[in-house]
This record gives structure tokens, C-alpha cells and sequence, in this order.
């Protein structure tokens, strides 16, 4: 039976920490935790890249990506590769990072024998599903109904009792964590700055638990506790403190005596001086606390900010596992891009990747 994979990633292909449908300020003002990019790097890593490493050990050699967060639409593409010949499909929404064997997860769907199967842990859906020609087939006669079996699968968040009939568990047991949660987003820089999990920090280690990407600048004055990490380009200005288990990404400037600690700053993000940043997720002009889940406008005062983006550090991925480091994780950013080309589907904006 012919295998084909799939990958949804929420909030488009640009790195884009708010990806709520209210502006960030709305969500802000509304003290609710808003929904970061799955493409955010952590410690310099894309997550994406460690699931198209698994996809590729299942001897898979083509995979196709999307952007768009409609279900139903996304239901209907894939019933139209279904309809070309692809048999079983392996679909994954990019909201979590695991260290699934994905063979296993075939296995077991193989065994059971029924039309879908989603991969849970305790905390619930990992955003895994393997899919049969004949799922997708019922969706399309079922019109997409709300109860059907791609709506649950594919995408619902519903907390309600599944289709008993249709669907089977895979109970995951690994190591995971979500990605758009800024709590467990803490959670993995934290184990992969002390081994915990398999990723590993995207830069040269200076010390002890202390990794320094390529391009950084830090000032002789600057303390740094590790473990914590520094991305490519970041600027660490006299007199500040960073760390313990502090990731500072790619293209950041921390100005002078501010203090990170417990904390992920994201990509192009600036800290104005004098600031104390503790059990925070910085993106650009706002931070979220980790503990309190609200979410704080720091460009009024001038305390945070968006840095612009250099044109030279568009996003892009590698064709070669050779290029990636030694966890099987892409840095964010590579000299190297695939050959997407355009899938033969219309209703969905896929883009092929050959493994």
C-alpha cells in the first residue's frame, strides 16, 4: 500500500509569534496567552526538520507541505490525493516536537486495521494521524459533516468521545512537548540544554552548558549561567546577565545590564536596557509569563521591540541530512533549500519535498 506524508504548519512559513486571528495588542488588553509559530526555532533547531528526519526513515522519498489552517479544506485536498493513487497517508500538524519511531506508529495502525489513527500522550492529540484511502473516501460522501472522521482527525481541538468505530488511539509514551504553548516551549529549551530529550543547542559549546552561535557578540562584561544558549548574530551588550536556562535566538539584541533568566527570546527581538526578565517568552514588543499565562505590551514604554529583519536570513532547508547537526535537527536557517515544487491538487497550496 502506497504511503504518502503529509505536514500541516500553522501560521505559514515566515516566522510570526503572534499568529492569533485578534491583533497583539487585542490579546494583550484580553490577558490570553496567544499562539506562537510552529517555525519558531528552539536553541537554534527546526522542529520541522526532526519530523522530516522520521519521515525519512520510513523510506518515504517525497513529502508535501502545507500553510493552511482550514481543515476542511485540507480534507478535501487530501481526499484528491487519495484519489491519485495515494493509499495510506501520514499526516502531521506541526504542533509538537516528539521523538516518535514512526514505523511503530505504523505498525500499530497496520494491526488494527482501521481507517485512522491518531498518536496521543497524556496530555492528548500530537497532531499525528495515519489516514486509509477509505477515511478519506467517507469524508467526501459525508461532505465534511461534524462529525466525520477527517474533521476529528485532522484537525479538531474537541475534547469529546471519537468515533469508537473509525478511530484508534496510538498511546504515545516518548518524549514530547507542544511547540505553541510558551510553557512547554520553556520546557524543551530547558531539556535540550541539559540532555534531557535528543535535541541539541545549533552553536559551539564555550563552557559549562553555556552554547554560543555562529555570529554572536557578547561583551567581555556580559555574565552568562548556564545552561543557556545565544543564537547566530545575537548581540549581548555590556554589564547584562543571561542565563541559568535562558535561549536567546537568532538575530537578538540584549542591551546593557538587563537580566534573562528562565526565559526564550525569539528571533529579532530587542530588550531594551536595565530590564529583569524572568519566567518570560519575548517576542519582539510583547512577553508572555510562563507562570501568570498573560501577556504584556512592552512598546509604550520602550522596553521591547521588533528589530527588522535582514533580507539576507530568509528562511530556507536543507536537502541533505549531512547538514544537519548531530541531533538530526536543521538550524532555523541554511545555505542549502529543497526543490519545492507544486503538488497536482488545486484546492490546497501543497508543495513537494523530495527526501
Amino acid at each position: 500500500m502506497e504511503l504518502g506524508a503529509f505536514v500541516v504548519v500553522p501560521g505559514g512559513e515566515e516566522f510570526s509569534g503572534f499568529s492569533d486571528v485578534r491583533s497583539p495588542i487585542a490579546a494583550a488588553a484580553e490577558k490570553v496567552r496567544p499562539l506562537y509559530s510552529s517555525r519558531m526555532p528552539v536553541l537554534g533547531n527546526d522542529v520541522l526538520q526532526s519530523w522530516i528526519e522520521r519521515v525519512r526513515q520510513l523510506g518515504v522519498h517525497n513529502l508535501w507541505l502545507t500553510s493552511s489552517p482550514h481543515d476542511g479544506s485540507l480534507a478535501h485536498s487530501l481526499a484528491e490525493f487519495a484519489r491519485q493513487g495515494i493509499e495510506r497517508m501520514l499526516l502531521i500538524k506541526l504542533k509538537s516536537y516528539a521523538e516518535m519511531d514512526l514505523a511503530d506508529l505504523l505498525r500499530f495502525h497496520c494491526e488494527r486495521r482501521n481507517p485512522v489513527t491518531e498518536a496521543h500522550d497524556a496530555q492528548g492529540r500530537l497532531g499525528v494521524s495515519l489516514l486509509d484511502q477509505l477515511a478519506l473516501q467517507t469524508e467526501i460522501q459525508n461532505s465534511i459533516g461534524q462529525n466525520s472522521i477527517c474533521s476529528n482527525s485532522i484537525g479538531s481541538s474537541s475534547t469529546g468521545q471519537e468515533s469508537a468505530s473509525n478511530l484508534h488511539q496510538y498511546q504515545f509514551s516518548g518524549y514530547a512537548k507542544r511547540i505553541l504553548s510558551a510553557r512547554e516551549r520553556q520546557e524543551l529549551v530547558g531539556d535540550g540544554l541539559t540532555g534531557a530529550c535528543a535535541m541539541r543547542p545549533a552553536g559551539t559549546a564555550m563552557g559549562d552548558q553555556v552554547w554560543i552561535g555562529e555570529g554572536a557578540k557578547v561583551a567581555d562584561s556580559v555574565r552568562i549561567i548556564g545552561p543557556a544558549y545565544i543564537g547566530e548574530r545575537s548581540i549581548i551588550r555590556a554589564g547584562a546577565t543571561i542565563g541559568p536556562f535562558t535561549s536567546v535566538e537568532r538575530d537578538c539584541e540584549v542591551d546593557c545590564g538587563t537580566t534573562v533568566e528562565r526565559s526564550t527570546i525569539l528571533p529579532n527581538t530587542y530588550l531594551a536596557p536595565g530590564l529583569l526578565v524572568q519566567d518570560g517568552l519575548v517576542d519582539g514588543g510583547y512577553m508572555e509569563h510562563l507562570v501568570w499565562e498573560t501577556v504584556a505590551d512592552l512598546r509604550p514604554a520602550g522596553l521591547g521591540s521588533r528589530i527588522e529583519r535582514p533580507k539576507s536570513t530568509k528562511l530556507a532547508y536543507s536537502t541533505s541530512a549531512n547538514n544537519s547537526n548531530k541531533s538530526g535537527l536543521l538550524r532555523a536557517e541554511s545555505a542549502f533549500a529543497w526543490d519545492l515544487t507544486a503538488a497536482s491538487t488545486a484546492s490546497q497550496p501543497w508543495r513537494r519535498v523530495q527526501l
